[in-house]
């Protein structure tokens, strides 16, 4: 069974000794019984912390957070962003934008990029990192804004995420 405690490529789960090769990608050996029970797998990541890029492991995700374009106040945390989500650093989503991805939640402020929109690039302008948005490619749906894509996620444009599909611009 897999090591959760580090990063791990091997994913399998029996009984007797590790498959060839298995061991370095974090498979590990047990004798007891039931010793080999499921553990998720955990990646290892970045995050923007103010002007660093911050380590991150989970075995929930590439999360990171950022503040929202619109958040005035001055909680340090918040203000430099980093890893997890909006809720495990204990930030109201009003305030904090949730991501996902290695370096999604960009550190500079009112970083410009572009994204397509129909057939023309536009340029965007965002705080919370270079997020676009298109309509996911089995889409069959009538919305004009899906279907032509744009600057920010799926959530900050109140796009369903079942339809709607996030990418990073450039």
């Amino acid at each position: 069974s897999p090591d959760n405690t580090k990063v791990v490529e091997f994913e399998g789960y029996g009984c007797g000794p590790c498959p060839d090769g298995t061991a370095a990608k974090g498979c590990v050996e047990c004798d007891a019984d039931d010793c080999n029970a499921w553990s998720a797998k955990t990646v290892a990541y970045q995050c923007h912390e103010g002007e660093a890029k911050a380590n991150c492991t989970s075995n929930s995700g590439m999360n990171c957070f950022s503040a929202r374009s619109n958040y005035t106040g001055n909680e340090d945390k918040l203000t430099k962003g980093g890893c997890g989500t909006c809720a495990e650093a204990k930030f109201n989503t009003s305030i904090c934008l949730d991501c996902k991805g290695d370096l999604c939640n960009k550190a500079n402020k009112n970083t410009t990029y572009q994204c397509h929109q129909g057939d023309k690039a536009v340029t965007c302008t965002n705080t919370t990192g270079e997020n676009c948005f298109r309509a996911r490619s089995d889409y069959t749906g009538n919305d004009e804004t899906l279907k032509s894509g744009g600057c920010g996620t799926c959530v900050e444009n109140k796009l369903n995420t079942t339809e709607c599909l996030d990418c990073k611009g450039d």
